[in-house]
């Protein structure tokens, strides 16, 4: 005779518990062989929220980002005219004159710069080259870059005179941020 376990029945002909289960019966909650479509679908739903949540974090960072250079670039211009203008002292009426003009900016790029080689150049032709230079270079870098100079008084040496950089913002961020981004530089002359 061999030892063997058999299963321990209740009623003659049905299978133990544990039989049932080797078989692949499931009792009860057990039953379930799948997930339903039901949880697919939230599942989907979750996966699908958790994507878009992803895409606007995107979407905001590359707006960021693109304020970000459009703002440093208004830095350098108004730091670089400054120089400039320190540079050329005698030549700031021009840099004030001539800074209403960037307000349109494909006219004023249109033109061609002065011709300032040695010392054939005037400060007031140094003034309309420097700021060829600048604003036109920048309407590549720049949304619609305007620069308005500003001096208190008369333009003397001891005057302050403002450099107001703007420039316009992204079509997506309009209404959430003002039209038009500025930076303004200040400083005194002597």
């Amino acid at each position: 005779m061999t030892n063997s376990v058999r299963p321990i029945t209740t009623q003659p002909g049905l299978l133990s518990l544990a039989a049932a289960h080797k078989a692949g019966w499931h009792f009860g909650p057990l039953r379930q062989k799948g997930m339903g479509l039901v949880e697919v679908m939230i599942g989907v739903l979750i996966f699908a929220g958790g994507v878009m949540a992803v895409t606007g974090m995107q979407s905001q960072a590359i707006r960021a980002n693109h304020d970000a250079i459009q703002r440093s670039q208004a830095v350098w211009m108004a730091n670089a005219t400054a120089e400039l203008m320190r540079l050329n002292s005698n030549g700031l009426p021009t840099y004030v004159r001539e800074s209403s003009a960037t307000a349109n900016l494909g006219s004023f790029c249109q033109g061609f710069p002065p011709n300032c080689t040695g010392a054939t150049c005037t400060a007031d032709l140094m003034a309309s080259f420097d700021l060829y230079g600048l604003m036109c270079s920048s309407a590549n870098t720049m949304i619609e870059p305007k620069m308005d100079i500003q001096c208190d008084g008369s333009c003397g040496p001891t005057d302050k005179v403002t450099i107001l950089v703007s420039w316009g913002a992204r079509g997506s961020e309009k209404g959430v941020l003002a039209d038009r981004q500025q930076v303004e530089l200040r400083y005194n002359r002597n």
